[in-house]
């Protein structure tokens, strides 16, 4: 009886840990997200704040990459790791901070995590042989809906601008490098803490030549300190450590189509942080399609579900 009680409750603890975990991903995902286009507004390019986001990561992350090993990438292998790091570090990166240098924050907000849930489920569905339902696919066409009502006004030439639909481009592409990077790492079994270290060390290695060679001592030495460090750590620490640890850590443990629920959490926690970060106030259509993306994104994880008849 003794061993039997106690199953449930590890099994218990475990899933309450990965929720956490989840939890975690989201705020530090809206926190990154708000933060990112306030550098945007505040005059960084998005190569800066790439580079700060690297310099920090790869630094706190290359003891531990060091310990596990540097030749074999912590046991990851060299293909696997530079698959890794194309998917989830700089090309993603440059893609989804590149955004904001012409679509505000809530295109950004919704467009990138809503497109990672549907992307992230379907291929679970597909390649790891995780259950899809028919909440899933309404889920997935809700999702749609509400990227086009969010894309709309910057396709149309409204108020938010004539570019406004190259930031969302560039938002929905690095949401689908961050989707496959989601299912790489369930498909493969990678542990979190090594995946997140050869990813940051890796892109550390890679971008910093190329951008002091491109950009040039002197350029670096003009940025204003403040904000460079400020991108850092936010970029760098919280979302390129901790929020990644945090989301492989909720896939290994709940699976892909249950962990990207909390993807879900991010759009809404993004435009309430970005509200008093940036001043950005969004849109009625930015406000239905955040609405109808919500919608499909909570269906297509299982938290609602269409009534079915008897």
């Amino acid at each position: 009886m003794t061993v039997a009680a106690e199953i449930p409750s590890g099994r218990s603890a475990s899933r309450a840990f990965g929720y956490g975990c989840g939890i975690t991903m989201a705020l530090g995902a809206a926190v990154s997200f708000a933060a990112a286009r306030a550098g945007i507004l505040g005059g960084l390019a998005p190569d800066d704040m790439i580079f700060a986001r690297y310099v920090v990561a790869g630094v706190v992350m290359l003891p531990a990459l060091v310990w596990w090993g540097l030749p074999d990438l912590a046991g990851l292998g060299w293909p696997r790791g530079i698959i890794l790091s194309i998917c989830g570090g700089v090309p993603f990166a440059l893609l989804q901070t590149g955004g904001y240098a012409f679509a505000p924050l809530a295109d950004g907000a919704v467009i990138a995590p809503s497109t990672v849930t549907i992307v992230s489920t379907i291929a679970a569905g597909v390649l790891l042989g995780e259950t899809l339902t028919r909440s899933h696919l309404i889920g997935a066409a809700l999702v749609l809906s509400g990227i086009l009502l969010i894309g709309w006004q910057g396709m149309t030439g409204a108020a938010a601008g004539d570019a406004a639909w190259i930031g969302d481009i560039l938002f929905f592409v690095s949401s689908l490098f961050w989707a496959a990077f989601t299912v790489l790492i369930r498909w493969w079994k990678v542990d979190a803490i090594r995946a997140t270290a050869v990813v940051a060390v890796l892109s550390l290695c890679f971008f910093a030549p190329c951008y002091l060679v491109y950009r040039g001592p002197h350029h670096l030495a003009a940025l204003p300190l403040g904000p460079l460090v400020f991108q850092g750590v936010v970029q760098g620490l919280v979302q390129a450590v901790l929020t990644i640890m945090a989301y492989n850590r909720s896939i290994a443990i709940l699976g892909v189509s249950r962990a990207v629920l909390f993807p879900a959490l991010v759009p809404a926690l993004s435009i309430l942080i970005g509200i008093p970060a940036v001043g950005e106030m969004p849109t009625a259509l930015q406000v239905a399609g955040l609405a109808t993306v919500s919608a499909g994104m909570l269906l297509a994880v299982g938290v609602l579900r269409p009534r079915r008849a008897r």
